[in-house]
């Protein structure tokens, strides 16, 4: 008897549906894996390319592409709860302050 039962999943939200239900945790570390990589990825690319590194945009940018992801997320019932999203929302938010507020006065 295996323990993951996916005998009918046919569809990717079928599996992830499948996979979320076995593993609780798993929408939390994809939008944490989404937002390290395109933080880590883009603060790398811009220092080796520029000399320095914006870190609040590219918090605001990853904060922005957890939320989309979170939204697409939140439309397959059961893969992302309203609790999960609602802190997505609230680091996005807090990213997007921290970005305005380091800009200068004529940036």
């Amino acid at each position: 008897m295996s323990r993951f039962n996916l005998t009918n999943a046919t569809t990717p939200d079928q599996v992830l549906i499948g996979l979320a239900d076995s593993v609780k945790a798993l929408p939390i570390m994809l939008l944490f894996f989404t937002w390290f990589m395109v933080f880590f990825s883009g603060v790398q690319r811009q220092s080796r390319r520029f000399g320095y590194a914006d870190m609040p945009q590219w918090a605001a940018l990853a904060s922005l592409s957890c939320v989309l992801l979170g939204l697409v997320m939140t439309t397959t019932a059961g893969l992302l709860d309203l609790t999960s999203f609602v802190i997505v929302m609230s680091v996005a938010i807090l990213s997007g302050v921290w970005f305005f507020l380091s800009r200068g006065r004529y940036e």
